[in-house]
């Protein structure tokens, strides 16, 4: 490949010449990314230019250097991006012009043209997003380097900052930027380019050198073919974030070597995953003092916010949190303000950075020693090829770091480590400005050698006989209908291993233990004590005498798995055989040791230990517990789910080659860890798995059965947190200091009390202000800095977060991450503590404290999973998914509270809602973005699977019904002009009952109708393969009927000849299998709308007249109008319930009118609700089982 192949892009997107200083994101040490974050239409982008200062607007041009150093104020925001030449024009827009508050105002406030106000296409509404804030930071020993080099370096700095945020962004127009038109947003469309405004700042909050730069880009885009003004495709900004913020750091790496000659080496930072690359001879000590900084004032902040809210009961408003940061800023520095003219920054710096290092000469040497660099001898790309050997290893190491980290990859995963392998290349390879065509290449290659899982086979876009009509691909050729990024990947290699997996748990051993054995361990397991209920006795039976080599237990969480393994344990031990755990933690193999007396390991230490044994020595020569695993021995592989693939089949087959038999144990719907493959579901899919059903943790059984639902994606079990005040909305401070008075409430109660929190920063903030309340204003004599940026003290409660053998707790047992201790004693920087559960002593020396101990009073949720409290108060911010919600509410015994942060509404907005019962929207808000997070699926997904469902009937279905639904509106709306909508109507019934057929006139267009016809006869040809395949695999066997989906099962009763043609609606209109309403979400769009409404009156219509009498009393004993599905769908629902407790004998009339007078229902969700109420009363098989109720106990809503 030739770098000189590759095609010219535009390079001088941004234009900022003149460096500004405002506050700066607060970023720890080696904290590498492009973060991005939504900017809200109204004032949300005012924090970009309040300020910037209007006297000066000019760019340095033939200013000398001094002078502009010595000039006061900051510099003004820039316009860049191809998308400014629709306002280009002597009145108009370009690039590199200054930008104005009228400007952003009319863009950004409200989507209008920046300059004449006329709305670019709609007007954005006042709670919608205006933008995308990008924001670009160097890692800090760039920002160090710049802040005390000399004036020319610190200007070469900013221009390679300022090149490589603009190649950062061209990727961004090539790759990532477009918009979407059509039915559902079906085709995506390229775009004329991005619109967004660039501010370059110079400082952190605290006055430390902080190079960053802001890009706001709007939410406005032009069509690239059509010219229509629509919004820019933010999902696929958020996938790319990793692979923006990559390539902005090579482009930087590559740009400074080339301009200073500086180089880069991996410097090991604990609170990352990777490790972080630096300026070879900047202070890593220097670094370090000035992003503290910037935390103390931070931290300072927030204490000051939580005051403020616990005295007045409200947050502060903005000039009122204004002069919080003011004081938080005079109480962490010195009383003077530093001032603002960069050239006397600079001088503060430089002295600043003298009385750290020792002396204005040893600066000196620092900065000579970084730039003392002999500058490689980079050859001429121009006529050089680059080799193709080392494009194929970089693409080889490429996929060999994906595998270790997921089970599938995309686009993005692959662009990301395709830049940092082009980072870690040798110098004098290529020039920066290549560095795209290099990656490119490395990316190809790297897709020659994966597998693809998606592959679009649609056979019109394949036809060479069929002409398309314009505007249907895009100029590289591509359908609009398939969009970028919807291709997955994976290796050979990862699909080989879930093959073994699968096929390991289909293995049959004639090793068993009797029914009668097994009785005997279980006799004297209750006379020991240990108890089981009805459904770990049928656990223990089937996992002992099975027959199975491997077998699979799936249990959600709090059903009493690990109890039930310590029988089954037994059942080995007490016939004379071994048994040992695994674990894919440290913390948990060591949860499971302390629940079962099993010996337990980790899955990472046996598969170092198997590695390491010599292969062509005669003789074993193992050590540790691998050499335990023999002929019968029972290896327990708990929280199997959480375990990447690799890993788990090495194991696994080794286990096997030594005759061992395995278990598996997990929960599928748990959160998965780096690496987890999805596994246990294709076990399941194929040969079943045995379950426990019984939730015994929670003291509330309304809560069990609201867990369970809320793990099988039920929507309607936030009814139950709504009716018990679990429940809590504010704004991000109110919420910080309602969780830390609810945690200090609990405490003083005697209740163990878990805070959890989304980031790991927001888990640093609660830590922080808990220390703060613990300590009472009383200052302690000796503290310790701890990784998180915290200080601790003897009393404090600690979290490891680095598993190291070599420090010992007993002689069985070390420090593990994600163990909490508390501090006994502190010696220097080295600490002295007590294990919280054991009592157990340690001690840690001050290199593992400054690298991997954090405060321990509140933690991530993944940090969290597998441990228990009595409450829990977690933080969400409706970004999550359905399992980080359901592990986050298993973890608590009495209670576990939701605290959900809603971004601040528009001042205009909240005077209008004044005249609203006070709370009512933020309810209702907080139902829509939590039924949201209910049905978002993040549970991880194999290979196999991905693969099985591309190639699937239903998805060839609904990409099928999609592209025709969307063509045939498009086709009418260009050939048949106005009344296109009345024609489409008018032509009677499409391919599928609920799409239109093709209107006579547009079936005669020359280009159209072949087309349309041709779309057309591939969704009759999907459907009936979809019909073929449904019938053919609906056999009623065991391991079937755990296939089915919950849907199917739950409304069976009144499916009987509607069920094909639902089966056909959700897949066609793409309804997840785990959504349980039968229909899936309610549609808008006009035709399907109406069809989907008929269908569900024609499955309400099928139930009996007791349940439509029941039915009517509930509507009329509550009062709610059931004027929507989704209501109606919840009333249904308690309605058979209740009429099958009457049919057996139960007072349901009764029942209902306890539960209506135990208080008020919430807003959202009120009948299911009312139905926890009922189930609550009612006997424990209805409440516990989904099955009891006609097969439907849960209160899941029918037209949800």
């Amino acid at each position: 490949m030739r770098a000189t192949d590759y095609p010219a892009e535009r390079t001088d997107l941004f234009h900022s010449r003149s460096p500004s200083a405002t506050r700066g994101p607060p970023l720890p040490l080696g904290y590498v990314t492009m973060t991005i974050h939504k900017l809200t239409a109204g004032s949300g982008y005012e924090y970009l230019t309040r300020q910037v200062a209007a006297g000066d607007s000019t760019e340095l041009g033939a200013t000398a250097l001094a002078d502009y150093y010595e000039a006061k104020g900051e510099a003004p925001g820039r316009w860049a991006g191809s998308g400014l030449d629709a306002f280009a024009g002597p009145d108009g827009i370009n690039a590199g012009d200054v930008v104005t508050a009228e400007q952003m105002g009319h863009l950004f406030g409200v989507g209008e043209h920046p300059v004449t106000g006329r709305p670019l296409g709609r007007r954005t509404r006042s709670d919608g997003v205006a933008g995308f804030d990008l924001t670009f930071s160097p890692v800090k020993s760039v920002s160090t380097l710049w802040a005390v080099a000399p004036p020319e370096i610190a200007r070469a700095i900013e221009q390679a900052h300022d090149a490589a945020v603009n190649d950062a962004m061209a990727y961004v127009e090539r790759e990532v930027l477009f918009t979407r038109e059509g039915t559902d947003g079906a085709r995506q469309v390229k775009t004329r380019g991005l619109i967004a405004a660039a501010f370059r700042h110079r400082d952190s909050r605290a006055g430390d050198p902080d190079l960053h730069t802001h890009v706001a880009v709007a939410n406005k885009v032009q069509a690239k073919l059509s010219g229509k003004w629509l919004t820019v495709y933010g999902r696929l900004l958020f996938q790319h974030t990793v692979a923006i913020s990559e390539t902005y750091n090579t482009a930087l790496e590559y740009r400074l070597g080339e301009a200073l000659g500086v180089t880069f080496a991996e410097r090991a930072n604990p609170r990352e995953r990777r490790a972080v690359r630096e300026i070879v001879g900047v202070s890593a000590g220097l670094c370090r003092v000035w992003s503290r900084r910037a935390r103390d004032i931070d931290r300072r902040e927030d204490d000051l916010v939580s005051a403020f809210i616990a005295e007045h009961g409200r947050p502060p408003t903005e000039s009122e949190r204004l002069g919080l940061v003011q004081q938080a800023n005079l109480e962490t520095r010195a009383p003077k303000h530093e001032p603002r003219a960069e050239a006397d920054q600079r001088r503060i710096w430089r002295r600043q950075a003298s009385e750290f290092l020792g002396s204005e000469s040893t600066l000196a040497a620092m900065i000579h020693e970084a730039l003392d660099v002999s500058p490689p001898v980079r050859r001429s790309t121009s006529t050089d090829v680059v080799d193709t050997h080392v494009i194929h290893a970089m693409a080889v190491a490429v996929i060999t770091e994906l595998e270790t980290r997921r089970a599938t990859w995309q686009s993005w995963h692959l662009r990301a480590e395709a830049e940092r392998q082009v980072r870690a290349m040798a110098p004098g390879q290529i020039r920066a400005g290549d560095l795209p065509a290099m990656a490119d290449a490395v990316v190809a290659a790297a897709v020659g050698m994966s597998v693809s899982l998606t592959p679009d086979d649609d056979p019109i876009d394949q036809r060479t006989d069929l002409r398309q009509p314009s505007g249907l691909r895009r100029s590289g050729g591509t359908s609009v209908y398939r969009h970028t990024g919807a291709d997955h990947y994976t290796s050979q290699r990862i699909l080989q291993a879930e093959q073994r997996l699968v096929d390991a748990a289909g293995l049959g051993s004639d090793f068993a233990f009797s029914a009668e054995e097994v009785d005997i361990v279980l006799a004297a397991s209750a006379v020991a004590g240990v108890r089981l209920n009805d459904g770990q006795h049928a656990l223990v039976h089937a996992l002992a005498g099975g027959g199975h080599r491997v077998r699979l237990a799936l249990a959600p969480a709090g059903s009493g798995k690990t109890t039930a393994v310590e029988v089954l344990a037994a059942v080995w031990t007490m016939n004379g055989y071994d048994a040992i755990g695994l674990a894919p933690s440290a913390a948990a193999a060591k949860v499971l040791q302390e629940a079962t007396g099993l010996p337990c390991e980790t899955l990472a230490k046996i598969d170092d230990e198997v590695a390491t044994q010599p292969t062509n020595t005669g003789g074993d020569r193992r050590s540790g517990l691998s050499t335990r695993i023999g002929p019968e021995t029972l290896v327990v592989i708990d929280e199997a789910g959480m375990a990447d693939t690799l890993t788990l089949d090495r194991v696994v087959a080794f286990c096997i080659s030594r005759g061992a038999t395995i278990r598996l144990l997990g929960d599928d719907q748990q959160l998965s860890a780096v690496g987890a493959g999805g596994v246990l579901r294709d076990i399941t899919h194929r040969h079943g798995a045995d379950r426990l059903e019984e939730v015994v943790r929670f003291i509330d059984p309304g809560e069990a059965a609201a867990s369970l639902d809320l793990r099988d994606g039920d929507q309607t079990a936030i009814g139950f947190y709504l009716d018990h005040d679990r429940i809590h909305t504010a704004d991000e401070d109110t919420t910080i200091a309602e969780v830390l008075a609810a945690w200090q409430h609990d405490r003083d109660d005697g209740l163990d009390t878990l805070m959890l929190a989304p980031t790991r920063n927001m888990a640093a903030t609660l830590n922080h202000q808990a220390r703060t309340r613990r300590l009472a204003g009383i200052a302690p004599r000796t503290e310790v800095e701890l990784a998180d940026g915290n200080q601790a003290s003897v009393g404090d409660t600690i979290i490891t977060r680095h598993n190291q053998r070599r420090l010992a707790v007993s002689g069985t047992d070390w420090v593990k991450n994600g163990d909490r201790w508390t501090i006994t004693r502190i010696r220097g920087a080295a600490l002295t503590v007590r294990h919280a559960t054991t009592g157990l002593k340690a001690s840690l020396p001050a290199e593992y404290v400054h690298d991997h101990v954090e405060l321990g009073y509140a933690s991530t949720v993944h940090t969290a999973q597998g441990l228990t409290a009595d409450v829990v108060h977690g933080i969400v911010d409706g970004r999550e998914d359905r399992q980080m919600l359901y592990t986050m509410l298993t973890r608590g015994r009495r209670e576990n509270h939701v605290h959900l942060v809603l971004e601040p509404i528009d001042p205009v907005e909240a005077d209008r809602r004044q005249c609203m019962l006070p709370g009512l929207q933020e309810q209702l808000t907080a139902i829509q973005i939590l039924d949201d997070v209910v049905g978002r699926d993040g549970a991880a997904v194999s290979a196999t699977t991905t693969l099985r469902r591309g190639r699937s009937w239903s998805t060839q279905l609904h990409d099928a019904s999609l592209r025709y639904a969307d063509a045939v509106a498009t086709g009418a709306m260009r050939v048949l002009g106005s009344g296109w909508e009345d024609a489409l109507d008018a032509a009677g019934e499409g391919p599928l009952p609920w799409l239109p057929a093709i209107p006579a006139d547009l079936a005669r267009d020359e280009s159209w109708g072949p087309y349309l016809t041709a779309r057309s006869q591939h969704v009759e040809v999907t459907r009936q393969g979809f019909l073929d395949h449904l019938v053919g695999a609906d056999i009623p066997t065991a391991i079937e009927s755990q296939k089915r989906p919950a849907w199917m099962t739950r409304y069976a009763d009144v499916l009987g000849d509607l069920h094909d043609t639902v089966a056909l609606w959700r897949a066609a209109r793409g309804v997840p299998e785990d959504d349980p309403r039968p229909t899936g979400p309610a549609v808008t769009e006009p035709r399907a709308g109406r069809f989907q409404r008929h269908l569900l009156r024609q499955l309400t219509g099928r139930y009996s007249d007791s349940v439509q009498r029941w039915h009517e009393l509930i509507l009329r004993r509550t009062g709610i109008q059931a004027q929507d599905d989704h209501t109606r769908g919840e009333a249904i629902e308690l309605a058979r319930l209740l009429d099958t407790l009457h049919r057996r004998g139960h007072d349901s009339r009764g029942l209902l009118d306890r539960a209506l007078s135990s208080g008020a229902l919430p807003e959202g969700h009120a009948i299911a609700a009312l139905t926890y109420r009922v189930r609550r009363l009612t006997p424990r098989d209805p409440l516990q089982s989904r099955s009891e109720s006609a097969g439907h106990a849960g209160p899941s809503a029918i037209g949800m």
